[in-house]
Formats: structure tokens, C-alpha cells, sequence
């Protein structure tokens, strides 16, 4: 079989994550006490550049981190994990990206971000990748100036090059800049701020699916709602695929091991339905643990996994 080559164009940061809240809320110049607090190289892009080498990958990653203490640790650890460092400049006059995530009880999370040298990532760095290698596939976030990613998306499109955009983090953009795109994959809040509707049930899936469709001419649209599973839709018919029955640990990750894996198992031949499932236990083992890059599985692990889960056969 032949080694997938990806491009991750996106994010770098470093992720405070603080566990187990005490009190419902925060007040007005009040304070939450935490169980515990970890600290993680993590970042959309980062995440899946991990991801699709654990997975297999021959993986070159866009990103960009400042010339500091949390830059040279994340791009010590992307190196030992075989990422290609070639165009993730160390910025002199920015610091690293930072985020501060706060992991309530029931795995859900609330989360702020300094995006820092990701503002730096421009069309001319993503451009300087393109030319430089022939990827399979392109697989985009949004934690970077909108710009690149529309000129990211115009630049494989004419190379011929299939694009999936993870749609985080939840902003509303002009989908018709990415007219035809492969796939668009946003989460339960990313979907409601891309179209205006609130996944509840199948129904309204279905509609929104519908929405990024229209409005993206999107090949797919898979929707990723969490415990609910995912919703795929091809412009023909949606169906709902379950999530696996995991204790959740941390949700740091799972969105970007699961879009992340889905492009892996489709590089390497997989239909979309075999795709999704492979995803899905991969999402599934990530929730099971805590951090970001540190709970995402390799190969091995998740084929053990369905082995135990469904027959020979992934059915």
C-alpha cells in the first residue's frame, strides 16, 4: 500500500487544559478551583499533523510558532513524531499560540486562545509547500488568518488536490469561497455558526447538512456531534453514524483525530463508510484519555481496537 502524503495547513499552540471544576459557574470577579491542571503541545494543526503520522502519513505541516520556549518544545516533539518541520517558521517578533481550556466533568469543555504566530501563517507558505511536493490530500482548520484558508483551498484546487476544511473554530464565513471543496467538518457549535441551525436531532442535521451543501457545493458534509456520533450527507441521502461507548476522559483532540483519521483511511482507499467507522473508534480512544496530542492513538492501537469492537471485517 502506498504511504498517504498530506498537507496540514493550521495551528500551533500550547494548551493549558484545567480538569474538574468545583461550583456550576463563574461569577463576576470570582474564581473556579480546579482539580489539576496539564500542560500539552497541542493546536488544531499540530493535533492533525500527529494524528496522520501516527496513522501512517508521510505529513508536511503550514504552520508557524515564535522564536520561545513553547515553540522550540512544540517543534521538538512534531520532529520526534515525524512531522516535516520544513515550513513552520520560529518568529521573532510574535509568541507561540496559547490556549487556555477548561475541562468540565462531563468531558465538555470551555475554551480561550491566543492565536499569536498562527496570524503569521500566510497563502505564500502554503504555496511554498505545494510547490515543493504532490500531496493526496489537504486538510485545513480555521485558527489563522481566513484568507489563507481560501487561498489555501484555491491553491490545491488548482493542482487538483482534494481539500477537507475541519471547520473550527465556530465562526460564520462566506462558504461560497469554497465552492466545491471535498468535504466541510464541523462540530455541533461550528455547524450552528456556519448556518444558523442547532443540531438536535436527525431532522435538524439533515437541514444543516443541507445548508453547507448549497451554500459550499461541498462533494461531503460530515457533521461531528460528540457522544451523538457524526452525521455524513452526500447530497443524496444522510445517515448517522453512533459513537463508541467510552468513559470521557478529555474531548481535547477527538474533533481533530477524528477529521484527521477519516482523510487517512480515505487516502489509503477506504470507502466513506469504512472511513467514518475507522474515525470514529480513533475519536473514541481519544476522549478516553487526557491532553491533545498526547491522547491521540496510533494505527496499531485502533486496529486492536475494531478488532475487538467488530468482526474481520470492520462490519
Amino acid at each position: 500500500m502506498k504511504q498517504p502524503k498530506v498537507l496540514i495547513v493550521g495551528s500551533i499552540n500550547m494548551d493549558m487544559i484545567f480538569y474538574g471544576p468545583h461550583g456550576d459557574e463563574m461569577k463576576p470577579n470570582g474564581c473556579l478551583n480546579f482539580d489539576s491542571v496539564g500542560y500539552y503541545c497541542g493546536g488544531k494543526g499540530a493535533n492533525q499533523a500527529v494524528a496522520a503520522a501516527r496513522l501512517g502519513a508521510e505529513v508536511y505541516l503550514v504552520s508557524a510558532v515564535g522564536n520561545d520556549a513553547n515553540g522550540a518544545r512544540i517543534q521538538e516533539l512534531l520532529h520526534s513524531g515525524n512531522v516535516h518541520l520544513d515550513f513552520i517558521p520560529a518568529l521573532d517578533d510574535v509568541q507561540t499560540g496559547l490556549s487556555g481550556i477548561f475541562m468540565m466533568r462531563d468531558g465538555s469543555y470551555v475554551g480561550t486562545n491566543v492565536r499569536g504566530a498562527n496570524d503569521s501563517i500566510t497563502p505564500e507558505m502554503v504555496e511554498r509547500a505545494l510547490d515543493a511536493e504532490a500531496f493526496d490530500m489537504v486538510l485545513m482548520q480555521m485558527e489563522m488568518p481566513l484568507e489563507t484558508v481560501y487561498r489555501t483551498y484555491e491553491l490545491a484546487t488548482e493542482r487538483k488536490i482534494p481539500v477537507i476544511l475541519d471547520a473550527g473554530p465556530a465562526m460564520k464565513i462566506p462558504l461560497e469561497r469554497l465552492d466545491g471543496i471535498f468535504m466541510v467538518s464541523p462540530n455541533e457549535a461550528e455547524t450552528e455558526a456556519l448556518t444558523g441551525i442547532e443540531v438536535k436531532n436527525e431532522e435538524t442535521a439533515q437541514k444543516a447538512a443541507e445548508y453547507i451543501r448549497e451554500h459550499a457545493r461541498a462533494e461531503y458534509v460530515l457533521l461531528k456531534l460528540g457522544g451523538k456520533g457524526s452525521y455524513f450527507y452526500d447530497g443524496k441521502a444522510g445517515r448517522i453514524f453512533p459513537a463508541c461507548k467510552v468513559d470521557f476522559v478529555d474531548t481535547t483532540g477527538a474533533g481533530d483525530t477524528f477529521t484527521t483519521a477519516l482523510m487517512i483511511r480515505l487516502c489509503n482507499g477506504d470507502d466513506m463508510e469504512k472511513a467514518i467507522r475507522y474515525a470514529t473508534v480513533a475519536a473514541g480512544i481519544c476522549v478516553s484519555r487526557r491532553g491533545g496530542i498526547s491522547s491521540i492513538p496510533d494505527r496499531e492501537e485502533i486496529e486492536l481496537q475494531i478488532k475487538n469492537m467488530y468482526d474481520e471485517k470492520g462490519e
